[in-house]
């Protein structure tokens, strides 16, 4: 059975979505596409408007901040937990450093042109590995 699809570019991805009744597809896309503005608000850390931008700035005071935001960082913490550290969401100077300091849709080809995710200059040289740091 071939289901219906369409897809959408957001956070530095492609995201699918499937649905089983044709007519629900465009509805299903303006929830993905929701979804992803919301996961971009709250959690980018190239966006300057970001909560998670907000965060950093308030250098260790307490700040406010959305259910979304509070359930990105839960899980972060516990995938660095279960991966001992393989995976850790504290790393984002280290990784900066190493060049990887904007969204890949603002990274330009050789031609000038907007890159697509993965592609193009901008992220770490290859075998490179930020320091990783055990979660708390």
């Amino acid at each position: 059975m071939h289901l219906p699809t369409r897809s959408l570019r957001g956070i530095g991805t492609t995201a699918t979505v499937a649905v089983t009744d044709r007519g629900a597809l465009d509805v299903g896309a303006q929830l993905l596409r929701e979804e992803l503005d919301a996961i971009d608000l709250a959690c980018s850390r190239f966006r300057p408007d970001s909560e998670l931008q907000r965060l950093h700035h308030a250098a260790g005071a307490a700040v406010e901040v959305s259910p979304l935001l509070f359930d990105a960082i839960d899980v972060a913490c516990a995938v660095a937990r279960a991966t001992g550290g393989a995976v850790d969401p504290t790393v984002g100077a280290a990784v900066s450093a190493l060049g990887y300091d904007r969204d890949f849709a603002e990274l330009g080809g050789p031609d000038g042109a907007p890159t697509g995710a993965g592609e193009g200059p901008g992220g770490p040289p290859p075998g490179a590995r930020p320091p990783t740091h055990p979660a708390p």
